[in-house]
C-alpha cells in the first residue's frame, strides 16, 4: 500500500472515530432529561489516558486504528428520587456501533422511567429509528416497570426495526445498622441495553426497512 493510500485510509478511520464522538457527545445534549447534567464527554475514550496535551497527537496517530473504546459517561442528579445515571457507549474494530447502555438507580415511578428512557433511547438515533417507533418501545418499558412488584426482579427483551433492547429492572438494596441488607420498595436499579440485529426475534433475516423478510 503506498504511503498516500494508507493517510487516506487513516483519515476515513479518523473520520469515523470522530462521527462517532460527536454522536455521543449529541445523545447527551439531545436526552431531554432536566432531573440530571452530563459531566463533559472527553475527545479520549477509554481505555486510553491523555492529557489534554497529547490529544492532538492522539487523534494524528492512534484514533484510527483502535480495535475496541468506550465512552463511560457519568451524569450528576439535580433532583430527589434520582440517584445515579451513567451511559456506555462502545465501539468495536473498524468503528462500529457495538452497544449502548443506560443504567440508573431511581425512584420507582413506571411512567417516568418509561417515559425517561424512551427519550434516551430516541436521543440515541441508532439505525432505522424513526420517531413512530417511540411510543410502542414506551407501551414495552412501562410493562417492564409495571407488572411485576418493585422487590422483583424483570427481564425483557424487545426489536424496534435494526435495534434490540434489553432490559432488566431489579430492586436497589438497603443497608441498615447491623448491616442487614433488604430491597427497597422505593428505589430501583434499571440497565437497558441497546444493539443492533440483522434478524427479528424468531431468528427471520430483516429487509432494508427492519422489517421480518417472509420465509
Amino acid at each position: 500500500m503506498s504511503g498516500g493510500s494508507e493517510r487516506q485510509r487513516a483519515d476515513e478511520l479518523r473520520a469515523k472515530f470522530l462521527a462517532n464522538w460527536e454522536k455521543v457527545r449529541s445523545w447527551v445534549a439531545d436526552w431531554d432529561c432536566p432531573e440530571i447534567a452530563w459531566l463533559e464527554v472527553s475527545a479520549i475514550p477509554l481505555p486510553w489516558v491523555v492529557g489534554e496535551e497529547g490529544e492532538q497527537t492522539w487523534l494524528e496517530h492512534q484514533a484510527p486504528f483502535m480495535d475496541q473504546y468506550q465512552w463511560l459517561l457519568e451524569a450528576r442528579p439535580l433532583a430527589r428520587g434520582v440517584t445515579h445515571v451513567r451511559g456506555d457507549w462502545r465501539f468495536a474494530e473498524g468503528h462500529e456501533f457495538e452497544r449502548l447502555e443506560i443504567h440508573t438507580r431511581t425512584v420507582a415511578d413506571p411512567e417516568y422511567l418509561a417515559e425517561i428512557l424512551t427519550l434516551g433511547v430516541n436521543a440515541a438515533a441508532l439505525k432505522g429509528w424513526t420517531q413512530a417507533d417511540a411510543q410502542p418501545v414506551y407501551e414495552w418499558l412501562f410493562e417492564g416497570f409495571d407488572r411485576r412488584p418493585m422487590e422483583n426482579m424483570v427481564t425483557g427483551r424487545h426489536r424496534s426495526g435494526f435495534i434490540l433492547l434489553d432490559f432488566m429492572r431489579s430492586p436497589a438494596v438497603m443497608v441498615r445498622a447491623g448491616a442487614v441488607v433488604r430491597p427497597s420498595r422505593t428505589e430501583i436499579n434499571v440497565r437497558l441495553r441497546l444493539t443492533l440485529t440483522t434478524t427479528d426475534l424468531g431468528g427471520s433475516p430483516l429487509d432494508s426497512n427492519g422489517e421480518p423478510i417472509p420465509r
